[in-house]
């Protein structure tokens, strides 16, 4: 499924997958350093409610509606820098139900994302709320806030997506002219392989325990039994020509996933042709890349945000915490969305 990044509150130049390295961070991951905007984020009545929580149902609207998005961007969180991305349909709703005149509810989420990275993990009290929040608004994914809880693990890049690498080996590997001496195909895996992905809109086709040749259950060093789950993405079909014409459909990637122990949904409350989100490394492909092999993976729910209710823009005006405490630093606040 197509990714989109959210409106610049931060000028960020846009990333040129024909350039070379463009993907990724150049060296050391990004590291957000605390600025005043987020020391008078601390100080604001919205993030006293992160902490604490509220009574007012208007407030439990908002703070719910920050901590859903917030748990939708953590498995994105990537170390290339400090902004983010969202589903577009849920960027959608983001933007029109928590932004007014009175309260800029995006900076307040862009604010909400630096103190994660600045902490490098979601704090105590947050996971706390959002936990009790959530037997009132049901719409939180806390799996994906308990991994954010437990320590930041960023991704390489959430620029590097399924797209991105059949782009890529097409144009370093299948179009690499004939005057080029070099193993187009071993610099591309060592380019490209051993990087911490994360790839939404995978169809889960099925999971089960790893077996070994003769049908017998593998197992981990940690003793427990190795299990797999295997997706498919299917690229989106692309109109040539005329529309009389019947349109292109590429191949479907085949995902294969093998598990890390520790999972953060329950698995087997997954049914077959659930759309996920898998999270791993990066470990193997085939030469046309319509097999791809991650270790250490995690699966979540990708969710439909269509027609999503965050939260009622008459709760967002009425809430008492949802006023801008920022003014006069929203314009230079540093990181955050971009398109």
């Amino acid at each position: 499924m197509k990714r989109t990044l959210l409106f610049a509150l931060f000028a960020l130049s846009s990333i040129a997958l024909a350039q070379k390295g463009g993907l990724f961070s150049n060296g050391k991951p990004a590291i957000v350093r605390e600025a005043e905007i987020d020391k008078r984020f601390n100080k604001t009545k919205l993030a006293q409610g992160l902490r604490s929580g509220s009574e007012d149902p208007n407030c439990v609207q908002v703070l719910g509606a920050l901590f859903t998005a917030l748990g939708e961007a953590a498995p994105m969180l990537h170390k290339k820098d400090d902004s983010f991305t969202l589903d577009p349909v849920l960027l959608a709703a983001v933007t029109a139900q928590l932004n007014n005149p009175r309260f800029p509810g995006s900076a307040y989420l862009t604010a909400m994302v630096r103190r994660v990275l600045i902490d490098k993990r979601l704090p105590d009290e947050w996971y706390d709320t959002a936990a009790k929040l959530n037997e009132e608004v049901q719409i939180i994914d806390l799996g994906k806030l308990k991994m954010l809880n437990e320590g930041l693990k960023p991704i390489d890049s959430f620029y590097f997506t399924l797209p991105a690498l059949k782009e890529r080996y097409l144009l370093e590997v299948v179009r690499a002219n004939s005057a080029v001496t070099t193993d187009v195909a071993g610099a591309f895996r060592d380019n490209y392989l051993d990087r911490e992905v994360a790839w939404p809109g995978a169809i889960l086709i099925d999971t089960g325990y790893a077996t070994n040749p003769g049908g017998k259950k593998t197992r981990g060093s940690d003793g427990e039994d190795k299990m797999i789950a295997e997706l498919e993405w299917q690229p989106p079909v692309v109109q040539q020509g005329l529309a009389f014409f019947e349109p292109k459909k590429e191949p479907p990637i085949r995902i294969v996933a093998h598990l890390a122990p520790k999972q953060y949904i329950d698995l087997e409350r997954v049914p077959r042709g659930k759309r996920m989100l898998v999270r791993g490394r990066f470990w193997e492909m085939n030469r046309t890349v319509t097999e791809v092999e991650l270790k250490n993976a995690l699966l979540f729910e990708d969710r439909d945000w269509t027609g999503a209710l965050l939260a009622e823009p008459a709760a967002v005006t009425t809430c008492a915490m949802a006023i801008n405490d920022l003014t006069g630093v929203v314009p230079s606040q540093p990181g955050g969305f971009k398109h």
